[in-house]
């Protein structure tokens, strides 16, 4: 899968909210895009995990930029048993698992 170029720092204030909420205690201070390649819409940082099937997630847009809790992609791959996606529920373009292809 060809991921997104973007890459954001994260605000400090989100920094500190996303922190607070983090399973692990630790949020990187910038983050890539996680979504497959695209040209228009939010863009989605991962920060750490959250709440059971959960996880914190950076969204921006230009310059706007807030955290999200979104619930994890329930989708596993047919051609791998029990690998599910690494991204949330109802997120745009491909699973983590799919094979690069031309759209």
């Amino acid at each position: 899968m060809t991921r997104c170029a973007h890459g954001r720092r994260v605000p400090l204030d989100l920094l500190r909210q996303a922190t607070e909420r983090s399973s692990s205690g630790h949020v990187d201070r910038a983050v890539q895009c996680q979504l497959s390649e695209h040209r228009t819409g939010d863009h989605y940082g991962f920060l750490d995990d959250a709440e059971y099937a959960t996880a914190s997630w950076l969204r921006w847009s230009g310059d706007e930029a807030e955290l999200a809790v979104l619930a994890d992609c329930p989708v596993t791959s047919a051609g791998a048993p029990g690998e599910g996606c690494c991204l949330f529920e109802a997120h745009d373009g491909r699973h983590t698992w799919d094979e690069e292809r031309s759209e």
